[in-house]
């Protein structure tokens, strides 16, 4: 079977690559119609919601969706479903004109994110009340009931969606967002040395609860072996740099950017890897892409308790989980591994199975596949 990967969607985003990998592992044809708008950008908050950035995105995307209307109309062959990856909202709307003409052919969606969820109640870039903020939820609303089918990463998120936007449960597949298996999997660990390095990589947002992190790693500090290696930027950048100037951390390397590619092998140096421990209804519902590729790489990890981390993870077997946004409980999180190099291994391996039989990209190919025929049903893929 072919299936047409359409619109301005990030191609490198790891959510669109572990689900493209998989199909065409379980035989799928992968044709993409695709025009990039999105990769130039690394972080989308702040001056990038500004008026005049946003006025250059609406340019970029219109003259995007001339570049894909030529391209639909004479480079792609025949298809038997269309898919719609992140960020996707508005090509969705697109979409669902092509689809319907000249004969209807099925349309999925995979949103990852409530755009609604993200800017108006986790980031706060706009009131609920707002007329930006009440375009964005009928945004939402409309694009997943325009597709036949819509994709997210948890059950925790697919209920949001039900009950926030109305929407029927049976349109939802939980499709966990996985890792790339050609870059993360376990290695040795290289360069050892007397440190403990505590990894975290992501971005700088509510969501992910730096602030948290940064006031661990200041009562960790009565351990000299302890250090944090911390990726990213974003949102709560000053915030973040002004509380560690604030509280004198020492324990802790700032680095803005690592490119995707070498990330395994800051991971490989870690002892233990960090998720998310923001305190938003957000973190409760989601499952971040880092927390998979520490997985995947076989590392120890520590990351939030939350509704959506008991659908994968079990604490104390796979995974610790600890109260989000509670610097002593990440602390005491943090002790613990450094102290028992016995449960770390165990963690680790228990972790690593639990992403191979849940979250590889063969497993994720298999799910989406098992989506998809439901929509072609007298079809299977080659």
């Amino acid at each position: 079977m072919r299936l047409c990967a359409f619109g301005t969607y990030e191609r490198d985003f790891v959510r669109n690559r572990t689900i493209r990998n998989g199909l065409r592992a379980c035989g799928w044809e992968v044709e993409e119609c695709h025009a990039p708008v999105w990769e130039r950008q690394r972080n989308k908050t702040g001056r990038y919601l500004g008026v005049l950035s946003l006025c250059r995105v609406s340019g970029r995307l219109i003259v995007s969706y001339v570049r894909l209307l030529l391209r639909y109309t004479f480079t792609v062959r025949r298809y038997d479903i269309m898919l719609v990856g992140y960020i996707g909202h508005l090509d969705l709307l697109f979409a669902g004109l092509l689809t319907r003409i000249p004969r209807r052919r099925p349309l999925v969606f995979d949103p990852l994110i409530s755009l609604y969820d993200t800017l108006v109640a986790d980031r706060a870039a706009f009131p609920s009340d707002s007329l930006i903020g009440r375009l964005l939820w009928q945004l939402d609303r409309s694009t997943c009931r325009m597709a036949d089918l819509v994709l997210l990463d948890t059950n925790a998120h697919i209920e949001y969606f039900v009950t926030t936007f109305h929407l029927p449960r049976e349109k939802f597949v939980r499709v966990f967002v996985g890792a790339e298996s050609d870059l993360f999997a376990p290695r040795t660990q290289a360069g050892r040395t007397d440190e403990f390095r505590v990894l975290f990589v992501g971005k700088f947002t509510p969501l992910h609860g730096l602030l948290t992190i940064i006031q661990a790693a200041k009562l960790l500090e009565t351990d000299p072996q302890i250090m944090f290696d911390i990726i990213g930027s974003g949102q709560l950048s000053d915030e973040v740099h002004q509380l560690a100037v604030q509280l004198d951390v020492r324990a802790v390397q700032f680095t803005d950017w690592v490119e995707y590619e070498n990330l395994p092998e800051r991971m490989a140096a870690a002892d233990v890897c960090l998720g998310i421990f923001g305190t938003t209804d957000k973190a409760d519902r989601v499952i971040p892409a880092k927390v998979f590729t520490a997985l995947a790489m076989r590392k120890p990890l520590i990351t939030g308790d939350s509704t959506a981390i008991r659908e994968l993870l079990i604490d104390g077997e796979s995974a610790v989980l600890c109260r989000r946004g509670d610097p002593e409980a990440l602390s005491q999180a943090i002790r613990r591994l450094k102290s028992d190099a016995a449960f770390r291994e165990r963690l680790a391996d228990a972790g690593h199975q639990v992403y191979c039989e849940q979250a590889s990209e063969a497993r994720i190919g298999r799910a989406v596949t098992a989506a998809l025929t439901r929509l072609v049903p007298d079809e299977s893929p080659r």
